[in-house]
Order: C-alpha cells, then structure tokens, then sequence
C-alpha cells in the first residue's frame, strides 16, 4: 500500500509505504537547489544519526529516490519545558557526530545570493549577515549540523528524531540553535531551558552568539526562499 503524506517537503514528494507488516517512507526527490544536495552523503548522515537514535534507518538510495524506516510519532507547534530538554538532548547527540566533509561555508552562500539576488532589499540583509557571521564564527562551535530544523522536520514521541537530511554538514552549532528558537518562538525563558540542557555551562557570551545567529538564519532563509522560489 503506497499513501501520498499530507505533509509535503519543498525538496521531496514523500509516500508511506506499508510492506509485509513494516511501514516505510519513500522520498521522491523532486526540485534543484541554488544549495547543491549531495544525496549520497545525506544518506551516510542519516545512518550515523540512526545509529546514534536520533533518526530512521535508511534502506535504500537511488539517484530519484530513498527510503527509510517510518518512526511513529507527531511535530509539535507549542513544546513544554520536558519536551525543550528532550530536544536539546537529541541536538547535542546530533552535534557530537563525527563527520569528515567539508565545512558549509555560510559566508560564501551570502556571497553566492549577492549574485543572484541584486535588489537593495536582499544587497542590505546580505551586507547585515556577513557582518555578523565575521564576529561569530568560532571554530569550536563547528559540528555537523542538520540546517533545517523546522518543526515538519522533528519528531515527538518518547524521543525526538529528526526527519529530512537533505541539507545536513558542519556548520556553526548556533544555526541549529537558533533555528529551533525562532521556529518554535521561544520566549527567553525558553531559550534558556533549551541552552542550560545542551551545554553543561552556560555563559553569558552564548546568548549574544544565539542572538546573532537569531538574525543569520532569519536573513538566510529569507535570501534562501527568494532565490528559490
């Protein structure tokens, strides 16, 4: 039985698939990115991340389509202070994932935008962004990193999973953060739960570089969706 999901990704037309008892999500990829998706190591990510019970098995890859295990569950608009610690305990999981290839440039993604994007309105967010990124861009901070963490993208059951690998590489670990920050509105008290359960310390400098990147993946994101569709 094959049944088209009502949730749909911009990068993929997504099916559940039931087979001898066993469900499966196949993903048809579908749209061409200004950010190039390397399938295979989104593949090989994905396992690790398995291994490391943060996300559903992988099967099968082929150059138009994967699939992979169907985990149970339901995404959340709204977290409570449990369910904040959970995520925060699943992100650091998925941050201390050994992983080889090179480091998202996100300076150079700006940059790139600059090319394709010439209106005033995108020359100025592009200008704010770089400046930002060149006062917060600790190499410590560098860990592979999922990049599109919005809420379609998780999983609440017992434990948070995360879904769609497509644009996972090391990047800065405040993209991720922030990102979960802006798309589940976090209040500061939230962030403040989210942060004390993901480092053992909490200094005040990690606000700022939170604050920053708040600005960054709104910017990016903005540049992105404008240059894609």
């Amino acid at each position: 039985m094959v049944k088209k999901l009502k949730n749909q990704g911009l990068c993929n037309e997504v099916y559940k698939i039931k087979k001898d008892k066993k469900d499966f999500i196949l993903r048809v990829f579908k749209k061409t990115h200004t950010v190039k998706i390397d399938r295979k190591q989104e593949f090989k990510i994905q396992n690790k991340a398995y291994k490391k019970g943060i996300a559903s098995k992988p099967v099968y890859l082929s150059d138009k389509f994967m699939t992979c295990h169907f985990i149970k569950g339901s995404h959340k608009n709204k977290l409570s202070k449990k369910q904040i610690k959970v995520l925060a305990k699943s992100l650091k999981k998925l941050h201390k994932i050994k992983h080889k290839k090179k480091v998202y440039c996100l300076e150079k993604e700006f940059k790139n935008y600059k090319k394709i994007l010439d209106d005033k309105k995108s020359k100025k967010i592009i200008k704010k962004s770089l400046e930002k990124l060149k006062n917060n861009n600790k190499k410590k901070d560098l860990v592979l990193s999922h990049n599109d963490l919005n809420k379609e993208n998780i999983i609440f059951n017992n434990k948070v999973y995360f879904i769609d690998w497509e644009f996972a590489s090391k990047n800065n670990r405040f993209f991720d953060l922030a990102t979960l920050c802006i798309k589940y509105n976090f209040s500061k008290q939230e962030e403040k739960i989210l942060l004390s359960s993901y480092f053992p310390i909490v200094k005040e400098k990690y606000y700022k570089r939170l604050k920053n990147y708040k600005v960054i993946c709104k910017n990016f994101w903005k540049l992105w969706f404008k240059a894609n569709f």
